[in-house]
């Protein structure tokens, strides 16, 4: 199959390929789009059965497209963070503190393997934001680091893993998450860098991922007052990158070269409506703004946009360009080779591969912060019984916890495990009587619930109630397995406290490895941590 000649498409063929549908159970496409976003049920509950009947879905869409669709997800921290049959990865987070660039081009390595598999060839990450506020509600262990040297140093390295493999990445969200305390799911978020530290910090990890060959780069729904001079003709305010021709052409695409696809972040959220009077409207200033792909517009986006071509509001350059870049992407990733397989098998040796790096990933990130009193390594001569008690929102952790109990019983440790949300104080007292140490697992993370990383009710009266009991101090260990910040905000008190970063049974088997001296606490914080003292890094 050869590359289409822009001459040669219709019209509408060239508008459908700026457009990402929503794929969900039960739906198919109308139209032949650029790229096919796969959620829901589709993917979130393909087991091993259902991986089949994801397979369909990619063939029935790919039949349908003479030009061939890109195929995406959030494929965050691996493919299983999406599907629930393949393989989860520790956070990004939990990869910054390996400080491993190896580590980080296997981490792309894996993910394109398995995504590869399914029909995927396109993923919307990584995330590549610095979680420079610790209030942020959307980075946190989404991101790797709020350290741009680490940023520079591994991140280009996972997209060089994932596209060396067939994967094109994305590098989200520009002009960079991670400033502001609120989220753009509901409103619009402002990035608030001088303009020195901008291009000293987010545009020096953009910069770097532009030199990396990044296929495509989405923007966020997100503003750079320092670089922006237009204010939104209803506010005096900034417009989101997703709107701002500012941003997106004079700057990214002008001053920092950027040749790839410009994908918008999801149109549906918060930050991107209200701007202009409709939303038809704000879809088509955002095309005109610079954006090359709609996540999910609205039905009359291409009918939108084709009256605003032939009356001359967008000019057909405009459009060309567009088209222009998602064929390229489409082109170096093989879409139009005659030899082309729609999935790619999993060799056993690959599977091999991936289950061991899941494992290596998450040992090498686990980081002891201290250890004052002496705890590890822990044995079941010197503290046979272990309390474990769980702090988590998101109610499935508690299930993923369960590994810890698993992993310690089978070093004879006897261990006592509770995650109930609300446990009296009385409660507590009789749990420390009856345990020689007490492990608090925190479990943390974006959108799990949507809001502040907070504990609410009695998750929250857990941390109060933890230090009440007689020589609590010298019995509590903690270890988050989400945000890296709770030492800080919840725990500063624990003696012995780790990061493990990520909600993962990997990460529990290794912790307990660590625990126990089994391996060495190999992770380094990848993000500055606070005492009574400052900032301090681990």
């Amino acid at each position: 199959m050869r590359i289409p000649k822009l001459e040669e498409m219709t019209l509408r063929e060239k508008i459908n390929q700026t457009i990402v549908v929503l794929m969900e159970k039960g739906k198919t496409s109308d139209i032949a789009p650029g790229a096919a976003f796969f959620f829901g049920q589709i993917i979130t509950e393909a087991d091993e059965a259902g991986l089949e009947e994801l397979r369909d879905y990619v063939r029935d869409l790919a039949e349908k497209c003479d030009i061939p669709p890109l195929i995406t997800s959030d494929f965050e921290n691996g493919c299983g963070s999406m599907v629930r049959a393949l393989t989860p990865l520790p956070f990004m987070m939990g990869l910054g503190a390996t400080n491993d660039a190896e580590t980080a081009y296997n981490y792309g390595k894996v993910t394109a393997i398995e995504a590869r598999s399914i029909g995927a060839n396109w993923t919307f990450s990584p995330v590549s934001d610095l979680n420079r506020n610790r209030r942020n509600p959307l980075v946190n262990n989404r991101g790797m680091t709020d350290n741009t040297d680490l940023a520079v140093k591994m991140l280009p390295e996972i997209v060089r893993g994932m596209q060396d493999h067939g994967l094109s990445a994305c590098a989200k969200h520009f002009p960079g998450d991670g400033m502001d305390y609120r989220d753009q799911h509901i409103t619009t978020t402002y990035n608030t860098c001088t303009l020195e530290d901008w291009k000293n910090t987010y545009g020096k990890v953009f910069s770097e991922m532009i030199a990396a060959g990044v296929d495509s780069i989405m923007a966020g729904h997100i503003g750079l007052p320092a670089y922006q001079k237009e204010r939104a003709p209803r506010f005096d305010m900034p417009l989101p990158a997703t709107l701002s021709r500012e941003l997106i052409t004079d700057l990214l695409k002008g001053e920092m070269g950027f040749d790839g696809i410009v994908v918008t972040d999801a149109i549906n959220m918060g930050g991107f409506s209200g701007w202009y009077d409709t939303m038809e409207q704000t879809e088509i200033e955002s095309f005109k703004a610079g954006c090359d792909m709609m996540l999910w517009p609205s039905k009359n986006y291409a009918d939108n946009l084709e009256k605003a071509i032939l009356s001359g509001e967008v000019p057909m350059s405009r459009l060309d360009d567009a088209v222009s870049r998602i064929l390229r992407v489409k082109e170096k990733r093989g879409l139009f080779s005659e030899n082309r397989q729609l999935f790619r098998d999993v060799t056993d040796e690959e599977k091999d591969f991936i289950k061991a790096f899941q494992q290596h990933c998450a040992e090498q990130s686990i980081t002891l912060l201290r250890d004052k009193a002496g705890r590890f390594p822990l044995s079941p001569e010197k503290t046979p019984k272990i309390g474990i008690s769980v702090i988590a929102e998101h109610e499935p952790a508690k299930a993923e916890a369960l590994a810890l109990k698993t992993e310690f019983e089978k070093r004879g440790f006897t261990v006592s495990y509770n995650d109930a949300d609300k446990v009296s104080l009385d409660e507590t007292k009789a749990f420390y009587a009856e345990n020689d140490l007490i492990l608090y697992a925190a479990f943390s993370r974006p959108f799990r619930p949507i809001g502040f990383l907070d504990y609410t009710l009695g998750r929250a009266k857990k941390v109060q109630n933890m230090f009440i009991p007689d020589h609590a101090v010298d019995k509590v260990m903690v270890v988050s397995f989400g945000s890296p910040y709770f030492v800080d905000q919840y725990f500063e008190k624990a003696q012995t406290y780790v990061n493990a970063y990520s909600m993962l049974s990997c990460a529990a088997k290794a912790f307990v490895r660590a625990a126990c001296g089994e391996i060495p606490f190999m992770g380094t914080s990848p993000v500055e941590l606070m005492n009574s003292k400052g900032f301090v890094k681990a």
